[in-house]
């Protein structure tokens, strides 16, 4: 039996990160004929496995084996900015090693003249949620006129959490993700909403929050009006990530979307949506 080539894709940081460097990685082996393999290691960005939250049948390495892959692989790619060697978006040349495997590791997209969004889009798509979060999907009525995605949990408060704090990234991004952060603040949403409900236009909202806080204020303001998954987890645990591809799924079914910029999560969210899907970010539209 003849061996292909590998791309080994080597997934960072949390969930929508890993999703979003997991599909480059598959649509550049399809094009170049190589077989993905998922490195997928929970970490304190996601502590889960892969089955925790997909049923996917492809190959896929959880332990320090990948390390050796990484050692005999012809070529090594690393796009994580803190790591000594890294170049983020370096272009993959995947045709320059034709016989040999390649190594990415990556939370983001990848640059290549093999990659193709509409592949990616379909890799993503054609992904089956694992049964614990299923459900968690059939707790919540769907799809909904209007979703919001409220992402606020970075800055000073919130440099404790390991997954927070700044040494994640380089200061210059940092700084930007805490300017779009303070930009998806609760008032900015509550006003488009009112807009939206005076105009007929938001009889049931479903809420994604990083914060109890959140809930309990949006709770408190619109009642009934206002449909979630409630929990009492706000980590990066397995069960947590459950709630949290729930919530995506939720967020990609509803006809609005009011979106947090800067927010991998609200752009998996706007991408996996039916073409046209009324897309709003905060900060810029609200």
């Amino acid at each position: 039996m003849s061996h292909r080539p590998r791309l080994f894709i080597d997934v960072q940081h949390g969930l929508c990160n890993r999703l979003r460097a997991m599909a480059s990685g598959a649509s550049i082996a399809q094009a170049t004929g190589r077989e993905l393999v998922v490195i997928w290691r929970p970490d304190h960005h996601c502590n889960a496995r892969i089955g925790d939250l997909l049923d996917y049948d492809g190959p896929v390495i959880e332990d320090d084996v990948a390390d050796l892959c990484r050692r005999f692989s012809s070529r090594v790619y690393n796009y994580m900015e803190i790591e000594e060697g890294a170049v983020y978006e370096e272009p993959v040349q995947a045709e320059a090693f034709p016989d040999g495997d390649i190594y990415v590791r990556s939370a983001y997209t990848l640059v290549s003249s093999h990659r193709d969004e509409a592949r990616e889009d379909s890799f993503l798509r054609a992904l089956r949620p694992a049964a614990p979060v299923r459900e968690l999907l059939d707790q919540v009525p769907h799809p909904n006129p209007v979703a919001a995605h409220i992402r606020m949990a970075t800055g000073p408060r919130f440099d404790h959490l390991s997954y927070e704090a700044p040494e994640n990234w380089p200061a210059e991004r940092h700084a930007e993700m805490l300017h779009w952060r303070e930009r998806s603040q609760p008032e900015a949403f509550e006003r488009r909403l009112d807009q939206l409900i005076e105009e007929g236009k938001a009889d049931r909202v479903f809420l994604a929050a990083d914060l109890a806080a959140t809930y309990e204020r949006f709770g408190a303001r619109y009642g009934n009006r206002l449909v979630h998954l409630p929990r009492q987890l706000y980590d990066r645990s397995a069960r947590q990530l459950q709630y949290a591809l729930a919530d995506l799924l939720l967020l990609i079914a509803a006809d609005r979307l009011l979106a947090s910029t800067w927010s991998s999560f609200s752009d998996m969210a706007q991408r996996l949506a039916r073409p046209g899907r009324s897309f709003e970010q905060s900060g810029q539209d609200f």
